[in-house]
C-alpha cells in the first residue's frame, strides 16, 4: 500500500511541475513587461513525500450483555364458521364385462352297443338372490351279453330335487332324492337254465336332507350349522336299512394372541344311527361323535389342535378317546408347503356303503364298525409354476375291523354258484403313499395324475381281498377354440387275489383248504369327443375300454369289452 501511495504523490509531482513551466515563463514576461525585477532560480523543485506508517489498532464491538426477552401472551379461541358445500360424487361403471347367460334346462341324451340307452336331464332357476330351485334325472341301463357267464344286465335310475333359500344372515337347503340301481349275480358259469329273475338284485332309496346355516361376515359373530339327514335303503330281500344322520358346528374367531393372523375356536357334533332288519335278524347301531377343536394361523405356521370324543352304540357300547392335530409350514410360500398330522376316527359299514362298494353281497351281510385307531399323516404341496400343481403324502394307521368282501361259499341262489359276496374283517397295519400332479394350461388343456400304493400287514388273512396295492388314474381334458372338447381318462391296478377253497378227499377224510387266486391287473383307456355345434346344441361320442379287455373288478365278473355311446346335449 505504500508503494502506491509513493507512486501517486509522484505522478501529481509531474503534474505540477509541468503546470508551472507553463505558466512561470507568462508570469515573468508580464513581469518584465510590468516590473524590471530580476528572479535568479537558485535550483529545481525537488518534491518530497514522507513515509507512511499503518495503524495498528482494529476496530472491535464492544460486548454486551444479551437478556432473553419474556412475553407474555393470551390465546382467545374463537370459532371459525366455514360452511361446507359436497357435491354428490358419480358411481363409476364397470364395462367390458358382461353376465354370462344361462339357460333353465339341459338335456344330455344317447345311446350305445350292449343296447345302452342314457339320459341325463338338469332343470335350474336362473341366478336370484332370493332362492334356487333344481331337478335332476339320470337313467342308464346296458343289457348286453358277456359269453359263458349269466345275464350282466344292470341300470341306474335317479331323480333328486333341490330348494336353497337365502336370508340375510344364513341359509336354508333342502334336498330329497330317490335312486333305484339293478343288477345281476352273472358270476358264474352259464351252463344251466336259471332263470335271470332268479339271481337279479336290485336296491333302492329314499333320502331328504335339511341344513340350516350362517353367513356371517364379520368375525365377532358365533358361525353354525345343523344338518340333518334320512334315508331309507332295502332291497329285492326283504333287507333294509334307515339311518338318521344329525350334525351341527359352532365356532367363533377369536384373538387370544397379538402375533397371530386367525384364531378360530369351535366344535364339531355328529349322531350317526342305523337300524338295519334281514331275514336274520334285527341290528341297532350307531355313533355319537363330539370334537372341540382350536384354529391358529400366524406368519407362516397354520395349527389345529383338538380332540375327538365317539361313542360305539351297539350290543357292546365302547369309549373312543383321539387326538387330532394338523400342523402346517409355508416353506416357500404356494410354491412349497409341508404338513403333518394324526387323528383317530371310528365309522359304520352299513348295508348302504358296502353295496355301493360292491353290489353284488349277500342281503345278510355282517355290517360291523371299523375302527382307525392312529393315523400318522403327512406330505408336501404346492404348485412349480402358476401351470403345474403337486401333492405327496403319505399315510399310516391301524385298522380294527377292515372288511374284505370274499366269495360266499353258501350261495342262497343256487348251490355251487359262489356269485355273491360277504365280508371277513381283520385287524390291519395300513401305509399308503400318494402322489398327485395337475396340469392346467388357461380354459384350454387340464390334466391330472394321481398314483396310489397300497401296503398291507394282516394278522390272520392271507392277503387283502379284491385290494390292489398299485392304482393309478390319468385324465385330461382340452378344447379347441371352445367347439370341440377332447376328454381321454386312464385306469389302471395291478394284480390283487380271491379267496377261494379247494376239496380234497382221501378215503373217508375230506380237508378243505384256502386257495388264493390271483385277479389280473387292467388297463381301462376310455376317450370322448364333444362338438359344439352352438352354444345350446352339441353332439357326442365317448369310447370306452379302448384297449378290449375283459378286465375282473370282483372274482369271476369280467367286464365288457370295447362299448361305443353316441348322443346329443341341448339347453334351453
Amino acid at each position: 500500500m505504500r508503494n502506491k501511495t509513493y507512486k501517486d504523490l509522484k505522478l501529481v509531482s509531474i503534474v505540477l511541475m509541468a503546470m508551472l513551466l507553463f505558466f512561470v515563463p507568462s508570469m515573468v514576461l508580464a513581469q518584465e513587461v510590468s516590473d524590471t525585477e530580476e528572479v535568479t532560480v537558485v535550483a529545481p523543485y525537488e518534491p518530497s513525500v514522507s513515509d507512511a506508517f499503518k495503524i495498528n489498532v482494529s476496530p472491535k464491538i464492544p460486548d454486551e450483555n444479551m437478556e432473553k426477552p419474556e412475553f407474555d401472551y393470551n390465546i382467545k379461541p374463537k370459532t371459525i364458521q366455514s360452511p361446507v358445500s359436497l357435491e354428490p360424487i358419480k358411481p363409476a361403471k364397470i364395462m367390458g364385462e358382461s353376465v354370462t347367460k344361462l339357460y333353465k334346462n339341459y338335456i344330455k341324451a344317447g345311446f350305445g352297443n350292449y343296447w345302452t340307452p342314457y339320459l341325463e336331464m338338469y332343470a335350474n332357476t336362473l341366478r336370484s338372490k332370493k332362492n334356487a330351485f333344481g331337478v335332476y334325472v339320470k337313467y342308464l341301463s346296458s343289457s348286453g351279453n358277456i359269453d359263458g357267464y349269466g345275464f350282466p344286465g344292470s341300470s341306474t335310475t335317479g331323480v333328486s330335487a333341490y330348494g336353497k333359500k337365502f336370508m340375510n344372515k344364513h341359509t336354508l337347503t333342502a334336498s330329497t332324492w330317490y335312486k333305484r340301481t339293478g343288477v345281476h349275480y352273472y358270476g358264474f358259469i352259464d351252463s344251466t337254465d336259471l332263470p335271470k329273475k332268479d339271481y337279479k338284485q336290485s336296491y333302492n332309496l329314499f333320502g331328504m336332507d335339511v341344513a340350516f346355516e350362517s353367513n356371517y361376515t364379520k368375525d365377532n359373530k358365533f358361525n353354525h350349522y345343523i344338518d340333518f339327514k334320512y334315508y331309507y335303503f332295502y332291497d329285492r330281500f326283504e333287507s333294509n336299512e334307515n339311518n338318521i344322520l344329525f350334525t351341527a358346528g359352532l365356532n367363533k374367531n377369536t384373538s387370544f394372541f397379538n402375533f397371530s393372523d386367525h384364531e378360530k375356536l369351535g366344535f364339531d357334533a355328529k349322531v350317526d344311527y342305523y337300524f338295519n332288519k334281514d331275514t336274520l335278524q334285527k341290528h341297532n347301531a350307531g355313533i355319537i361323535k363330539l370334537e372341540p377343536f382350536y384354529d391358529l394361523a400366524f406368519s407362516q405356521y397354520s395349527f389345529k389342535i383338538g380332540f375327538n370324543i365317539e361313542v360305539e352304540s351297539g350290543s357292546v357300547t365302547y369309549l373312543h378317546f383321539y387326538p387330532v392335530v394338523r400342523i402346517e409350514v409355508k416353506v416357500v410360500k404356494d410354491f412349497l408347503v409341508t404338513y403333518a398330522g394324526v387323528y383317530g376316527e371310528v365309522h359304520k359299514n352299513s348295508f348302504k356303503s358296502l353295496s355301493d362298494e360292491n353290489p353284488f353281497i349277500i342281503s345278510t351281510i355282517e355290517k360291523r364298525f371299523t375302527n382307525d385307531v392312529f393315523t400318522q399323516y403327512g406330505g408336501i404341496k404346492g404348485h412349480l409354476t402358476k401351470y403345474f400343481d403337486y401333492n405327496l403324502s403319505f399315510v399310516n394307521t391301524t385298522v380294527e375291523n377292515m372288511p374284505f368282501f370274499v366269495n360266499d361259499t353258501v350261495s342262497a341262489l343256487g348251490e355251487g354258484l359262489n356269485n355273491q359276496f360277504t365280508v371277513v374283517h381283520d385287524r390291519v397295519k395300513y401305509s399308503r403313499v400318494i402322489a398327485e400332479f395337475g396340469f392346467h394350461y388357461k380354459n384350454k388343456f387340464n390334466a391330472m395324475l394321481r398314483g396310489k400304493y397300497n401296503n398291507y400287514f394282516l394278522d390272520n388273512e392271507d392277503k387283502p381281498w379284491h385290494k390292489p396295492t398299485l392304482e393309478i388314474m390319468l385324465s385330461a381334458d382340452y378344447s379347441l377354440q371352445e367347439k370341440i372338447l377332447i376328454k381321454a381318462d386312464l385306469f389302471t391296478f395291478n394284480k390283487m387275489y380271491a379267496r377261494t377253497f379247494e376239496t380234497k378227499t382221501s378215503g373217508t377224510t375230506t380237508t378243505v383248504t384256502e386257495v388264493p387266486v390271483e385277479i389280473g391287473g387292467k388297463v381301462d383307456l376310455n376317450l370322448g369327443v364333444e362338438y359344439r355345434y352352438s352354444k345350446v346344441l352339441s353332439g357326442f361320442i365317448n369310447f370306452n375300454n379302448i384297449l378290449g379287455q375283459r378286465y375282473f373288478n370282483w372274482y369271476n365278473y369280467p367286464s365288457y369289452k370295447f362299448n361305443v355311446l353316441l348322443g346329443v346335449t341341448y339347453s334351453f
